[in-house]
């Protein structure tokens, strides 16, 4: 999969080159050239997956076998999520009448983007 710059100008790069750029040279940020398709039987599939599962799968998607085997991606998900304090990683608090709450709060700072910064540090150190 290639990243290309949200102003244009940048080279397109992989997801390495990507992770390890931060912005791209333009200053603009870096997302998918093309994002990847997903049908309804896939959908319905990942449903049931837990927030780790689920992001073991969508990363297969953007990372790519070739940078990073399936079997090394998964182990370092389940590395990044292994400190939060949560089993479900993420959970959804039922309260009444029909009023949810999706607790992103379990990770080591205590804040939601434990859930990207720790599988970014992962990614780094791999």
């Amino acid at each position: 999969m290639w990243y290309v710059s949200t102003r244009g100008v940048a080279p397109r790069v992989n997801f390495e080159g990507a992770l390890f750029s931060g912005y791209a040279p333009d200053g603009g940020l870096f997302m998918p050239e093309e994002l990847p398709q997903l049908d309804r039987g896939t959908l319905c599939q990942w449903s049931t997956l837990s927030y780790p599962g689920l992001v073991k799968e969508l990363c297969a998607l953007f990372i790519g076998s070739e940078l990073l085997p399936k079997d090394e991606l998964n182990d370092l998900i389940d590395r990044a999520f292994s400190r939060f304090r949560h089993r479900e990683v993420v959970h959804l608090s039922r309260l009444r009448n029909g009023l949810n709450v999706l607790e992103l709060w379990h990770g080591v700072t205590y804040a939601f983007k434990d859930l990207s910064l720790s599988c970014t540090t992962q990614f780094l150190q791999y």
